[in-house]
């Protein structure tokens, strides 16, 4: 679909270049009509870009720096038809109509700069940048606007009354090359700036932004060196190729993946069962699923801060994403229904009157109590270390100690540990389902109680997955020993679950030595960066 709009919009692009060329005629009429064509198509042209950019782009200021340049493409255009279109004998418009040329061709460098330093990711300097170059943008602006009072970008050769900007009224002042100095170094900064972030994510981002900026400047040396020198009718006029160029190169940021792209993500959502919530800051509905949350902003800003239950059984979540906040809800009602059943039953054992009554049933009783007695043996033998260290960390602390904080987090942390584990041990490999999302539950539990340290981490990623429950347990434990193993030195980390494995990714003062685990554990570091691969047990192409 994408490959088919390019088709269909340069298709357009070149069929409003023949409408220019056909408008040099000796038909007046026909003139008119085709300049006119070429001039809706054009615009059209631009507006349908503007709308896709909407559409496409996540609700972020890069996205509002561009829909502004499309603005200002859509005034340069306006201005060039009613310069040459609508001026017939005044003086003034004229005069004006240029001096309004210089607003859209210093903004729209201007926004290209800026909106390439936005994707460089300092945001502190991208703040302070911002705001000078929309400073210095105005002002400089200010020039032309101006110019009849002082004469500093165009010097009148004759009188106010007869200046109408003809090539013999004026000379260029001062102010002239100042303006195109602006415009030459913020978009060659601008080209810089991408150049340096698409070299740092691949080299092919590289030579398809090379190409755009190629392209541009050879069509403009094809004009000025063939096309003007030989004195033929020309298919688009200084303007148009200038502000499709810049649209080209703004294509190339948003194809490449270097700006938040958001194509079909309204239909991705809407498909989706789960009742899964996507907002902007202000908790605004961007995305919803087809199964919607059913909640109030005020109830939403609660959710920010902890879990909320919407009602008995459904738990309201959140986390923040780069333009807004997720939300979702965990089902809890199997978790209840179990918990309600476990008290009837003990209900009903305490019941001494019954028992000759119920002596078949308690007998069955009996045999399920054994066995969860197995189960809770199992986790009682696994979680046992764990609570341990739990008491062995509270016993060894006091509240006004410095590290009290920290310690509290880790037992949070192993407190995770031992529910999820719980929870994995009174599964069964015949009650799991295929696929399941148990392993990402227990990775992103983990990982949310990693915050109580001061840990950023989340769990990310694909979270279904048709892992044995074996392998689920082999690979949770061995995660375990890796974020105890590193809790002293861990910043930040991420993990996500791939098909044979687990993969971390974590920011970490430095290297600690990994104690023996279940599964052995592949590190790389790149970038400042620790990456650890875990491979189940039997995996092809195990790390060994």
């Amino acid at each position: 679909m994408k490959h088919k709009t390019t088709i269909v919009f340069t298709g357009i692009f070149l069929l409003a270049g023949i409408c220019y060329l056909s408008s040099r005629t000796g038909s007046a009429f026909f003139n008119t009509l085709m300049f006119c064509l070429n001039a809706t198509l054009l615009l059209g042209l631009i507006i349908f870009w503007m709308h896709t950019v909407n559409a496409r782009l996540l609700k972020t200021k890069i996205r509002s720096y561009i829909y502004a340049a499309g603005v200002f493409m859509l005034l340069f255009l306006m201005l060039r038809v009613f310069k040459y279109r609508g001026i017939v004998n005044g003086v003034i418009p004229a005069r004006y109509v240029t001096y309004l040329y210089f607003i859209p061709r210093i903004m729209i460098p201007t926004l290209f700069l800026i909106t390439a330093v936005r994707l460089a990711g300092d945001r502190i300097l991208h703040r302070r940048l911002s705001l000078g170059l929309l400073i210095t943008g105005c002002a400089l602006m200010a020039l032309p606007l101006t110019n009849d009072l002082h004469g500093f970008v165009y010097r009148p050769k004759v009188e106010m009354a007869l200046f109408d900007m003809t090539s013999s009224t004026y000379s260029w002042g001062p102010g002239f090359f100042l303006l195109y100095a602006w415009i030459m170094i913020v978009l060659i900064s601008g080209m810089i700036v991408l150049f340096m972030i698409m070299s740092r994510r691949d080299k092919k981002l590289v030579i398809m932004l090379a190409f755009a900026i190629l392209l541009w400047l050879s069509v403009k040396l094809f004009i000025s060196l063939v096309v003007d020198r030989l004195n033929t009718a020309r298919m688009y006029s200084g303007v148009e190729i200038d502000c499709f160029s810049m649209l080209l190169i703004f294509e190339c940021c948003i194809r490449s993946r270097l700006i938040p792209y958001n194509e079909n993500y309204a239909g991705f959502f809407h498909s989706l069962s789960t009742p899964v919530l996507i907002t902007g800051p202000g908790l605004d509905t961007v995305y919803a699923s087809s199964a919607p949350i059913q909640a109030t902003k005020e109830i939403l800003a609660s959710a920010q801060r902890s879990p909320v239950y919407l009602d008995e059984d459904t738990r309201l979540m959140c986390m923040k994403i780069r333009a807004g906040y997720t939300f979702w809800t965990e089902d809890e009602s199997e978790l209840h229904k179990e918990q309600r059943r476990l008290a009837e039953a003990n209900a009903v054992l305490s019941e001494e009157n019954d028992l000759i009554a119920l002596e078949r049933r308690l007998k069955e009783q009996k045999a399920q109590l054994e066995a969860q007695e197995l189960v809770y043996k199992k986790i009682g033998a696994a979680i046992a270390p764990k609570q341990k260290k739990i008491g062995e960390l509270l016993s060894s602390t006091q509240p006004d100690a410095e590290d009290f904080a920290f310690v509290l987090g880790k037992v949070c942390v192993l407190n995770a540990y031992s529910k999820r584990k719980t929870n994995l041990l009174l599964l069964s490999e015949e009650s799991l389902p295929k696929p399941n999302r148990e392993l990402f539950l227990a990775l992103s539990e983990s990982a949310r109680f990693l915050k109580c340290c001061g840990i950023d981490a989340a769990a990310v990623g694909e979270e279904a997955s048709s892992l044995p429950l074996s392998d689920i347990h082999e690979l949770y434990d061995t995660f375990e020993t890796l974020i105890e193993a590193y809790l002293p030195a861990l910043k930040e980390m991420t993990v996500s679950i791939m098909p044979d494995g687990i993969r971390v990714a974590m920011e970490a003062a430095g290297t600690v030595e990994i104690p023996e685990a279940d599964l052995p554990v592949k590190c790389m570091e790149s970038d400042g960066l620790l990456f650890f691969t875990i491979n189940r047990r039997n995996a092809g192409g195990a790390v060994k």
